[in-house]
């Protein structure tokens, strides 16, 4: 007569694959809350990143094709684009008639839960309305910043761009530079 072995082939109980499911359930809920606080920063990094990336293309693009850019700010509907100096279809537009431009690089802010709070273009401050910084063939343009607002965290941040250089500067909070005085050369 013969005797059965033991079956070595047990599967897992229900209970061990419920305990399972609930420990990734656990371990998902707790990667998913860090992920979202670590995202709202983000939101706020990256609108910085992708405007001082304008910043310096239009620049670019001035200086390459020999022709004004132009950036144009939003600041009601918390928008930016560049307005550049061809004609939708091809040509340069000799006009200053925007609707027959071509419109590039637009960007909501809005959308990331960040506000455009102001734009100082050669010590005037904007904070309504819609206004515009250029940028000529030689490189050069106005003297201008941007403070951005970030709602969740009401973190505040300047991007300020250099007017002869093109440098871009960033600064936490708002930033106003301070005006030059006869003594500074002194």
């Amino acid at each position: 007569m013969r005797t059965s072995a033991p079956d070595s082939r047990r599967g897992f109980s229900l209970i061990e694959i419920m305990v399972v499911i609930v420990i990734i359930g656990l371990m998902s809920g707790v990667a998913l809350l860090s992920w979202e606080s670590i995202f709202p920063n983000q939101a706020l990094n990256s609108a910085i990143r992708r405007l001082s990336d304008v910043l310096h293309s239009t620049r670019s693009e001035a200086i390459a094709r020999s022709r004004e850019f132009r950036i144009v700010y939003d600041i009601e509907n918390d928008t930016y684009q560049v307005r550049t100096p061809f004609l939708h279809g091809g040509g340069i537009a000799l006009t200053d008639i925007d609707e027959d431009r071509v419109w590039v690089d637009f960007n909501d802010l809005a959308e990331a839960g960040i506000d455009l709070v102001s734009v100082t273009i050669d010590d005037t401050v904007y904070s309504d309305g819609s206004v515009f910084v250029r940028f000529d063939p030689l490189g050069s343009s106005s003297y201008h910043s941007v403070v951005l607002h970030q709602k969740l965290f009401d973190r505040y941040f300047t991007v300020e761009a250099l007017p002869l250089t093109g440098d871009i500067r960033f600064h936490e909070g708002v930033y106003e530079r301070e005006l030059v005085d006869e003594g500074d050369f002194q």
